[in-house]
């Protein structure tokens, strides 16, 4: 099937990583295949171009202030066959743009949760529907994960907006179980599983048979077990190399410093893609450690695609990419000396990292492709255009 132009609405077509990294493959992978893409964000990068796919910045993007055709003038000029949002869950937006085609939106984390990390404790995630039930949830069980609590009530409001925006889309897409669960409980009924792909080209290391390196990727915050990984560092004689920023990054320091392996252990802060790959291929063993369900964890099959195996928490949609014992070692989330055992394990023996890695490529292969990335997606599209033919546009 010929599918028409596609307009994409994100935040930022930037260079931090993450959502935006994702949004930009995505972009030029489906302009690849002969598919016509624009993209409208609110913040632009210079010299971000992407072959076939045209960006139009639009700083009102987000200013309520503005009248909601003002806000996506551009998007209403030429209007396309399917509209895409990425970090856009506004009713307002959808409920515009739904006058003139199918709109889908991916939500790449818990969008329904008002702390946006949906669990209580690690190994604990949360079922719940977003909900006044979670006030007190938020408040007495501590799953607003926040020192600052202030802030809850307008988050909470945020949340209701943002489920909202996805029970009046065509179409949600996820990139995970775990997360197609969460949309499934709040109600979601139009969603399907679009799989990743790695955000940059893989790069093959060297010299693994002698090195004992471990590698961690991504932000530097309390849920993604950053505390843990530094904890388990004190039971393993390896190099630990912490690639990423983040508002908890100074404190990891000073951690690392007072357990005494700071000699060992190396922030080397944002990387770009090039140089993340490589600290990836030359990795012994890439960590996950993440204390909140996961969402998918990208720099898993970022790993894999370079035949480097993961010691991973059992958590969230890392099950979607590990499998235990195969391509690499799952572990409960926040057990250090767990951790720690896995790690430790692995680095004994070189050979079977090496079988894990290429297992992992072979998971990459079948399951995270670029072509079948844009196979499901088209699939996607066309089940959002037949869910508003039915639906029919909204008045």
């Amino acid at each position: 099937m010929t599918l028409g132009p596609v307009l994409m609405v994100t935040p930022r077509w930037t260079r931090d990583g993450g959502v935006a990294a994702h949004v930009q493959v995505s972009a030029a992978a489906l302009a690849a295949d002969g598919v016509q893409v624009r993209v409208l964000a609110a913040q632009v990068e210079p010299g971000m171009d992407a072959p076939g796919v045209s960006v139009v910045e639009v700083p009102q993007l987000f200013d309520a202030n503005r009248s909601i055709d003002t806000r996506l003038g551009e998007a209403l000029s030429s209007p396309p066959a399917v509209t895409h949002l990425h970090q856009v869950e506004d009713p307002q937006v959808v409920e515009r743009l739904r006058r003139v085609a199918p709109v889908v939106i991916s939500a790449h984390g818990y969008n329904a949760c008002t702390s946006g990390v949906y669990y209580f404790e690690p190994g604990h995630e949360c079922t719940r529907a977003h909900g006044l039930g979670c006030v007190p949830n938020l408040l007495a069980r501590g799953c607003a994960h926040t020192r600052y609590p202030k802030t809850l009530p307008r988050k909470f409001v945020n949340t209701t907006r943002a489920r909202t925006a996805l029970q009046r889309a065509d179409l949600v897409v996820s990139y995970s179980s775990a997360v197609d669960r969460h949309l499934a409980a709040n109600g979601i009924a139009r969603r399907t599983i679009v799989p990743y792909f790695p955000t940059m080209p893989s790069q093959q290391g060297s010299g693994h048979a002698t090195r004992r390196r471990v590698v961690f990727a991504g932000r530097i915050v309390r849920p993604k077990g950053v505390g843990v990984l530094i904890h388990a560092a004190r039971e393993v004689q390896a190099e630990f190399v912490l690639c990423g920023d983040g508002r908890e990054l100074e404190e990891m320091r000073a951690l690392s410093a007072r357990l005494g392996v700071d000699d060992r252990v190396r922030f080397t802060g944002w990387l770009d893609g090039d140089s993340l790959a490589h600290e990836l291929a030359e990795a012994s063993i890439v960590a996950v450690p993440s204390v909140w369900p996961e969402p998918f964890g990208l720099v898993g099959i970022e790993a894999f695609a370079s035949g480097r195996p993961a010691v991973a928490s059992a958590t969230g949609g890392i099950g979607d990419w590990l499998t235990d014992g195969t391509s690499g070692l799952a572990v409960r989330p926040a057990d250090a000396p767990a951790l720690a055992r896995a790690l430790g394990e692995l680095l004994e023996d070189p050979d079977r990292q090496r079988r894990m890695g290429l297992a992992g490529r072979e998971t990459v292969a079948s399951r995270f492709s670029r072509e079948r990335h844009v196979s499901v997606l088209r699939e996607g599209y066309e089940k959002a255009a037949a869910a508003w033919r039915q639906r029919g546009p909204q008045p």
